[in-house]
C-alpha cells in the first residue's frame, strides 16, 4: 500500500513478545448478505480466476456431515457441541441452538441482550448456519463446571431471561448497555443424561479512557450471583423453548455429539506443545468515533466529505451498490485511458480490481464476536479509485480501501493457548492475554501501477524493519525475506483483515508461539482486530476456518484471489499438492518471496507451505504463509508508502 492511515490517530503499539500491532451500521441479522461470490469474474491470459465465497454465502449452503454424528459422555474444556434430546441423532432431534436474530440492540453498543436459545433440527436441508449456530463451546469457569458459549456468535454464552427461568445467549464478552446480563454453569451427569446449573455469574463492565492513543478500555467482570435461585435446577426442554425446572422428573434427558466440524487449532500452529494458560482476558478498546460515524448514509458518511468531488460518487453507499459501482467502474475506465496514454501500465488487467472490489464489499460480520460490532454490518464498507499526479505531473492510480481489520466469522480467540501478553511488570504469567477483538479502522491504498519489482530484498528501503528493531543493522548479508520486513501488517484478505510477517519481533516465526487461531490469527497487545501472521487454510469443507476452502476450487482453473500485498501485487490461496496438479500455474516455481508469473495473469504471490527445520524444544513443522515478510514490489517510487497520513496531507487517499 502507499500507506496505512487511521483517521482515529490510533498508534501501532508493538509486543516485546509477539510484535504485533495493535490494531456501521446494519441489522443483527446473521444472514444478512446471500450474495455468493466463489464465481468466476473475468479472465486475464488463459486464466480465469475467482474469488472465495464470502462467509455470509458460506453460511447459506447447505451442509451434511461425512458421516453419522457421534456421542460422548461428557464435556472436555473448550470443545464443541451438539446438545440433542435423542440418543441417536436423527432429523427429528432437537438441538440447543442460538438463535438468529439478536433480541435487542442500540447505535452505540450493538448487541444487548443477546439471542433467544431454542431447538433446531438438523435434516437434510440443514444449512451451514444451522449447524454453527447449534455447537456450544463447553468453557471451564471458576467454579469448577462449565458454562456454554456459542460457537457461532462466542461473545454470547447461556444465561436466563430475567425474571423467569427461560435460557437465552446473553452478551458476556462484549460492550453492552444491559446491567442484567450473565452466564450459568452446569454439570453433565453421564448416567441420567441431565444437565443441572450450579452457579450464576454476573457481568459487568467498568471503563476507562487514555489518550495517547484515543481510546475507552473496558474491563469485564464476572461477580457470583448471590441471589441466583435456580441452583441445582435441570434443564427442560419444552415447545421448542428451554427452561430450568426445579426437580429432575420434567427434566429433558440430553444427549452430547462431537462437533462434525473441526475448529481444532493445527499441531502447526503449536509445534512445541505449549499448554493452555488461564491468564485473565486483556480489557478490550473501543477507538474513538466508530462505525456509524463512517457508514452514515449517503453524503454524512466521514468517508464522503473527506473526498474531493472526482471521488464522491464512489462512496455515496456502504457495501455492495449498483450506482457506486457505475461510478468506480468508470473511474477504473479512466485511469486505463491515463495509463496508455501516459505510457505506463497498471500492474493487472482492470478485471481483477473490479473482481476484487466487487467481492471484498459484500463481506459483512456474520457473528457476534466482535466486542463493539454489529452482526450484519459491513467489513470492508468503501473500495474506490482515485488517480492524482504528483509534482512532476506523473500518475499514481490507487484502489484505496476502508475497512476495520476484522474477519466475518468466529475468531476462535478463546482457543488459544498462548497468546500475546499485556507486557509490563511481573512477566508473562501476571499479565492478561488478549482474547478479544474491537472494531479496528484503516484506509489503504494498493498502488495500480505497475512499478515493478526487485530480485534483491535489500534493493527496497525500509526506515524501520523487524531486523533493525532488535538493534542490528540492516545490509545486505544480514537481510532476509523474513526479517526485512514491515513490524506490523504487510497486506490485506478479502474480509479487510490484515496479514502480519511470518516472523515476530524476537525474529521467530509467530507459529512457534502457540499463540495463533485456528485462523492464522490473534489480537496484538494494543487490542484491535485480529491480524493473520500465517495461512488459516484447512482442509475440508469451508466452515469459518480461514479465507478460504476447499469449496473455493471446485470448477476452477487456479487458487482464488484472497488478497493484497500493500506493494500492489495479488495474493492467491495455495496450491493444495498433488490434487491441483490440473490448475494453471502449479509446475511454475515460486520465487523467494512466494510470488510467481504464467500464463498472463501477471506476476502474484501465493500462499504456500514449507517445512521449517527444528530448533531446541520445537520440532520440524510446516510454516504456513500467506506473505512471507518482505515485499517483492518495488516500493521506493511509490509515494506514501507505509506512512501514517491523512486525507488532507495524502492527496493520493483523495482528500480535498
Amino acid at each position: 500500500m502507499i500507506k496505512k492511515t487511521n483517521l482515529f490517530l490510533i498508534a501501532v503499539f508493538l509486543s516485546v513478545f509477539t510484535g504485533c500491532g495493535g490494531g456501521g451500521g446494519g441489522s443483527s441479522s446473521l444472514s444478512s448478505d446471500t450474495t455468493s461470490t466463489n464465481i468466476v469474474k473475468d479472465t486475464i491470459g488463459s486464466v480465469a480466476f475467482s474469488t472465495p465465497s464470502n462467509f455470509s454465502s458460506v453460511l447459506n449452503t447447505v451442509y451434511q456431515p461425512p458421516s453419522s454424528l457421534t456421542t460422548v459422555s461428557s464435556f472436555t474444556a473448550r470443545n464443541r457441541y451438539l446438545v440433542g434430546d435423542s440418543f441417536a441423532a436423527n432429523s427429528s432431534t432437537n438441538f440447543l441452538s442460538i438463535g438468529s436474530t439478536a433480541l435487542s440492540t442500540d447505535s452505540t453498543y450493538g448487541t444487548v441482550s443477546g439471542y433467544a436459545a431454542t431447538a433446531s433440527k438438523l435434516g437434510s436441508s440443514a444449512t451451514m448456519q444451522n449447524y454453527l449456530a447449534s455447537m456450544v463451546v463447553a468453557v471451564p469457569s471458576a467454579d469448577g463446571n462449565f458454562r456454554f458459549d456459542s460457537h457461532l456468535n462466542p461473545n454470547d454464552a447461556i444465561d436466563y431471561v430475567s425474571g423467569s427461568l427461560v435460557l437465552k445467549f446473553s452478551n458476556n464478552f462484549g460492550l453492552t448497555s444491559s446491567v442484567g446480563n450473565g452466564f450459568i454453569t452446569f454439570t453433565y451427569d453421564a448416567v441420567t443424561h441431565l444437565i443441572q446449573a450450579k452457579n450464576r455469574y454476573i457481568y459487568s463492565l467498568s471503563s476507562s479512557v487514555s489518550t495517547n492513543p484515543p481510546v475507552t478500555i473496558w474491563t469485564g467482570n464476572d461477580t457470583l450471583d448471590s441471589g441466583f435461585t435456580a441452583a441445582n435446577y435441570y434443564l427442560k426442554l419444552s415447545n421448542g423453548s428451554y427452561t430450568l425446572v426445579p426437580s429432575s422428573v420434567n427434566a429433558t434427558a440430553f444427549y452430547l455429539f462431537n462437533s462434525p466440524l473441526d475448529f481444532s487449532i493445527p499441531t502447526d500452529f503449536n509445534p512445541a506443545g505449549k499448554a493452555y494458560v488461564t491468564n485473565s482476558p486483556a480489557p478490550f478498546v473501543k477507538k474513538v468515533n466508530g462505525v456509524s460515524s463512517i457508514e452514515t448514509s449517503s453524503s454524512s458518511s466521514s468517508i464522503y466529505t473527506s473526498l474531493n468531488s472526482s471521488y464522491k460518487q464512489q462512496v455515496l453507499y456502504p457495501g455492495s451498490n449498483a450506482s457506486t459501482k457505475i461510478a468506480a467502474d468508470a473511474m477504473l475506465a479512466s485511469i486505463v485511458v491515463t495509463a496508455s496514454s501516459n505510457n505506463f501500465n497498471l500492474r493487472y488487467d482492470a478485471s481483477l480490481y473490479t473482481a476484487y472490489r466487487d467481492a471484498t464489499l459484500t463481506y459483512t460480520l456474520g457473528s457476534d464476536s466482535i466486542t463493539d460490532g454489529v452482526p450484519g454490518q459491513h467489513l470492508v464498507p468503501f473500495v474506490y479509485y482515485t488517480n492524482e499526479k504528483d509534482t512532476n505531473g506523473v500518475y499514481h492510480p490507487m484502489m484505496v480501501i476502508v475497512h476495520y481489520g476484522n474477519q466475518a466469522s468466529p475468531n476462535g480467540l478463546i482457543d488459544v493457548n498462548h497468546p500475546p501478553g499485556s507486557g509490563g511488570a511481573g512477566g508473562y504469567a501476571a499479565q492478561n492475554v488478549t482474547r478479544y477483538s474491537n472494531i479496528d479502522y484503516y484506509v489503504t491504498a494498493i498502488p495500480l501501477k505497475d512499478y515493478g519489482t526487485v530480485t534483491s530484498v535489500f534493493s527496497n528501503t525500509l526506515s524501520s524493519s523487524l531486523l533493525s528493531d532488535t538493534g542490528v543493522t540492516p545490509s545486505a548479508s544480514n537481510v532476509t525475506v523474513y526479517n526485512y520486513a514491515s513490524t506490523a501488517d504487510n497486506g490485506l484478505l478479502m474480509d479487510g483483515s490484515v496479514i502480519f510477517p511470518i516472523m515476530n519481533n524476537t525474529l521467530i516465526p509467530s507459529q512457534t508461539q502457540a499463540e495463533l487461531s485456528a485462523n492464522g490469527c490473534h489480537v496484538g497487545q494494543g487490542g484491535g482486530g485480529p491480524h493473520c501472521h500465517a495461512d488459516g487454510y484447512k482442509s475440508g469443507s469451508k466452515s469459518g476456518i480461514g479465507i478460504y476452502g476447499d469449496t473455493d476450487y471446485v470448477g476452477k482453473t487456479h487458487p482464488p484471489l484472497i488478497g493484497f500485498g500493500y506493494d500492489g501485487i495479488a495474493l492467491y490461496g495455495q496450491y493444495r499438492g498433488s490434487n491441483d496438479q490440473s490448475l494453471l500455474g502449479y509446475s511454475t516455481t515460486l520465487d523467494q518471496f512466494g510470488a510467481h508469473s504464467h500464463d498472463g495473469l501477471g506476476y502474484h504471490y501465493h500462499a504456500h507451505t514449507l517445512s521449517w527445520a527444528a530448533s531446541g524444544s520445537i520440532p520440524t513443522f510446516n510454516l504456513r504463509v500467506l506473505l512471507k515478510g518482505a515485499w517483492s514490489g518495488n516500493i521506493n517510487s511509490i509515494p506514501y508508502f507505509y506512512q501514517h497520513s491523512t486525507f488532507s496531507n495524502n492527496k493520493y487517499l483523495g482528500g480535498n
